[in-house]
This record gives structure tokens, C-alpha cells and sequence, in this order.
């Protein structure tokens, strides 16, 4: 890990007057990995510690990393970039006409060639539950097609909703982990109608 990024977390904690005690207990990281990327030990901070690492401090991923970021998907470390984040599902792909992004965050992409696909859709709702619960927020890889039992986005004429797919020759389900949501089941012209427009590839839940 950077030597920069390391010394700005050791300041910021001391800045804040807070024992590695203090600060394991307002994020749920150990003393011993707090301490290791203080020392720069650690390679890299995965980015769900990183979120939760940043309001311990109460500070922004930007100072931490040491990065003033503009608009878009730029680049902040190796791999790591900025996506946008909607605040509803439709919005995030184009529903509404008031469609805005409500906020960036850093992001680990894996290809960057890749990295305008994604975005960070904040749920509402318990259709998922309770693998992807109300006020938890997922990451989607945008593309048309996805493997059968995936979570992915699908959209219904104007309407987008977070489902399992399941799929057949000539028809398609879309499935809610919660129970109490029946399963929908569209066979022929109905099932044509269903667009697939994202893949779901990570979870991040709110503490």
C-alpha cells in the first residue's frame, strides 16, 4: 500500500485522538489490521473496509487515498475507480428523466477497459431479502446477457427491478429471495419483453 495512504490514516486517527481500541470498535476492523495498514504492511484495503475505515475517521475516501477526483470513472489508484451511485435502480439506467447521481465512490474493477459499465444502485425495498436487504447498496456490471441463476437488473417496458433470473426456450422467471414475493413467471411475446441490462456482482451492506 502506499506510504502516503498509510500516514494519512495514522493522522487522521491521532488527529481524532482515538486508540486503535477506539477505532476498532467503530469500525469492526482489529487492532492488529489497523495497525498493519498504519505501517503500510498491508498491500491493499478492500473496499468494504474502506468505506466502513473512512467513517470511523469521518473523513472521505479522497483524503484517505490522497486523490482530488473529478467527474466520472477516473482512475484513484491501481484498478481502483470512481463509479457513480443512483439512488433508485430505474434511475440508474435511464428511467427518469431526473436520473442524477447522488455520489461516487472508489471502486476495485478487475479490467479497466471495463470500468464505464459499472454503478452503485442504493436498494429500496425487501423483494431481496435477506441476501440484498433495504438500504444496502449493489454493484452492477452492465450487459445484455447473464447466466442462468443470476442476479441480475431486467427491465420491464419502463420499470427495472433486482431479480434471480431463471430461463427457459421460451419463457423466463424472475425470482425474489423473499418468500413472501411470488415468483413471475412471462412465457413467449411476454418473456420477450423482459430486457436484461446488468449483472449483479457485489453486495455492500449497511452497517
Amino acid at each position: 500500500m502506499d506510504n502516503g495512504i498509510a500516514l494519512r490514516i495514522a493522522s487522521r486517527r491521532k488527529e481524532l485522538g482515538l486508540s486503535y481500541q477506539e477505532l476498532a470498535d467503530r469500525t469492526g476492523i482489529s487492532k492488529s489490521t489497523l495497525q498493519r495498514y498504519e505501517t503500510g504492511s498491508i498491500t491493499s484495503i478492500p473496499l468494504k473496509k474502506l468505506d466502513v475505515l473512512v467513517k470511523g475517521l469521518e473523513t472521505t475516501a479522497e483524503n484517505i487515498l490522497g486523490r482530488v477526483l473529478g467527474e466520472g470513472s477516473e482512475i484513484i489508484e491501481s484498478n481502483i475507480f470512481r463509479v457513480p451511485v443512483f439512488n433508485s435502480v430505474s434511475a440508474g439506467f435511464g428511467c427518469y428523466a431526473d436520473s442524477q447521481v447522488v455520489s461516487y465512490l472508489p471502486t476495485y474493477i478487475e479490467n479497466m477497459s471495463d470500468r464505464e459499465d459499472y454503478l452503485w444502485i442504493n436498494v429500496k425495498g425487501d423483494s431481496m431479502a435477506p441476501t440484498i436487504e433495504d438500504g444496502d447498496r449493489i454493484l452492477v456490471k452492465k450487459q445484455d446477457s447473464v447466466e442462468n441463476g443470476s442476479v441480475a437488473v431486467v427491465m420491464i417496458e419502463e420499470e427495472a427491478f433486482v431479480k434471480k433470473i431463471k430461463f427457459g426456450r421460451n419463457w423466463i422467471e424472475l425470482h425474489s429471495f423473499n418468500p413472501y414475493y411470488p415468483v413471475r413467471h412471462l412465457e413467449n411475446s411476454d418473456a420477450e419483453a423482459v430486457r436484461i441490462v446488468g449483472v449483479v456482482t457485489e453486495v455492500s451492506k449497511k452497517l
